[in-house]
């Protein structure tokens, strides 16, 4: 009806344009119209479509290794994936190129990376003692790892930098070094963090560090680490435990829980006699065979009980066979004698006249004790032997200002207290292995 065409005629339009009605419509006014529609074989025939891999060239070494890759992922590259066989080339199964061997390498050479490690450790301690020293050029307290900057000059500064110098049982590894080393000895970790252009960091390497009485407890109870603000190290403490603004610092490291558990200023350890009561007063408080203090971040492994020893199946005594044949006696020999521990006198009251001592035991604890004047002083080896439960033969006490020993004093152990001035004072209790 809108064309006015007649029925045969529109019909041959609708077969042209498939079925369309605004196709054959226009199909109709383009060709004139009023005219017989062409016959189907002179319809044009659609173009084909374009193929997926039309005008893609393929490298063949590029072809083979994808199909290795699809063949081992069990994809299939061919008619599966819509594409003919020939768009991958003349490339035959037998052509497929092996995939490449699978090998190891290393990407870092651990015996180089060690070596790294240790001359940048060096060179950090070097830097540090170009800071420490007096008679450096200038520009040289600024200076890091690794930097050469000025040194010793003459041999007229080596004297002063030789009274100024670390004490000699500075631990020189690596901090969590130390801390492992301090946890397998079970001793605690003694830092002292110095400042160069602050004086009293150097006072205390020589009034302190070098004093005998804090030698011997640092030794004993500690392993001591000092470094300066400046080193790479140093730097990092200062940071991890915020005590960079107030140097030198001085503090104690739970090597169990890498927690800090007493710090002090050290300006205020100007005095060997101060640092000594310092250290004393931290051992009486603290001790490593105990758990990690209040507010540790974990506590220390628990010791477990060991296993029974084992009895015989009467239940009697334990008993060792075959240690007497291969001893070469016989196992009706009596075992030497051992020396028993003395037991402490008694203590005299407080409202006779009397004398006071304090006694500092191995394990840090301190035992306070009352004397009459005209006691010899074999009984603060009584004392010190029942303290620690060991034989007097092997106990030994000595002053700390003067240091000297008591086993040898003028006069024997048999001269009275009041004349072997020890009134007041602090002794240390030293046990000689058996």
């Amino acid at each position: 009806a809108t064309t006015g065409a007649p029925a045969d005629e529109a019909r041959g339009y609708l077969e042209m344009a498939g079925g369309e009605l605004q196709a054959a419509v226009g199909m109709y006014f383009d060709m004139g119209g009023g005219g017989d529609p062409p016959s189907p074989a002179t319809r044009p025939t659609p173009a084909p479509a374009p193929s997926p891999m039309a005008g893609v060239v393929i490298d063949e070494d590029v072809a083979a290794e994808v199909a290795a890759a699809a063949a081992a992922a069990g994809i299939d590259t061919g008619h599966a994936a819509g594409i003919p066989d020939v768009a991958m080339g003349d490339v035959g199964a037998d052509e497929v190129r092996a995939p490449m061997p699978a090998y190891q390498d290393q990407i870092i050479n651990p015996e180089m990376e060690r070596r790294r490690m240790q001359e940048a450790i060096a060179a950090d301690s070097q830097a540090m003692t170009r800071r420490m020293t007096f008679d450096r050029t200038p520009g040289v307290a600024e200076a890091g790892a690794g930097d050469q900057g000025g040194g010793v000059e003459a041999d007229d500064g080596m004297a002063i930098n030789k009274l100024f110098e670390p004490p000699s049982y500075n631990e020189s590894t690596p901090y969590y070094q130390t801390v492992e080393k301090a946890k397998a000895e079970g001793k605690w970790l003694l830092v002292n963090i110095q400042q160069a252009e602050v004086f009293a960091s150097h006072t205390l390497n020589r009034d302190v560090w070098r004093d005998d009485t804090i030698t011997d407890v640092v030794m004993g109870s500690f392993l001591f680490w000092q470094r300066d603000d400046k080193s790479t190290e140093g730097n990092q403490f200062c940071q991890h435990y915020q005590c960079g603004h107030q140097l030198p610092h001085v503090c104690v490291i739970d090597p169990r829980t890498m927690r800090r558990v007493k710090a002090w200023d050290g300006r205020k350890w100007a005095e060997s006699r101060d640092a000594a009561e310092y250290l004393f007063g931290f051992l009486d408080e603290f001790s490593m065979s105990r758990s990690p203090p209040a507010n540790s971040p974990a506590a220390s492994p628990q010791m477990k009980p060991q296993d029974a020893p084992v009895t015989d199946s009467t239940g009697g005594d334990m008993q060792l066979t075959g240690l007497d044949v291969a001893m070469g006696t016989s196992a009706s020999k009596e075992p030497a004698p051992v020396e028993a521990a003395a037991v402490a006198p008694e203590e005299p009251a407080e409202d006779t006249q009397h004398l006071k001592v304090s006694f500092k035991l191995p394990s840090g604890q301190r035992v306070n004790r009352r004397f009459l004047p005209d006691a010899p002083v074999e009984q603060m080896f009584a004392v010190a032997s029942a303290a620690t439960e060991q034989p007097m033969s092997r106990i030994d006490l000595s002053t700390q200002f003067p240091k000297r020993s008591l086993r040898n004093i003028e006069g024997g152990m048999q001269v009275m207290m009041k004349d072997a001035q020890v009134a007041g004072s602090v002794v240390l209790v030293n046990v000689f292995a058996a």
